[in-house]
């Protein structure tokens, strides 16, 4: 499943970043790898997606987010 999918408020263990090379490394810069807890803190279907990775916010768009697979 993708990020993408979850409500606000869920929490997910990030599996896989998929995608082109750039997008992987900009996700991983982030924060976001393989292992790490993420957080939704607000997901419309419009809009950026704002997640919270390691204490800290983060916005991405609708397209960024549907390359973070979780479980």
């Amino acid at each position: 499943m993708t990020i993408d999918l979850l409500e606000s408020g869920r929490r997910a263990v990030v599996c896989a970043v998929t995608g082109g090379h750039a997008r992987r490394a900009h996700l991983m810069n982030l924060g976001i790898v393989p292992g790490v807890p993420v957080t939704v803190i607000r997901s419309e279907r419009k809009g950026p997606i704002i997640l919270e990775v390691m204490g800290a916010r983060i916005m991405i768009g609708q397209g960024m987010s549907n390359a973070i697979e979780v479980r």
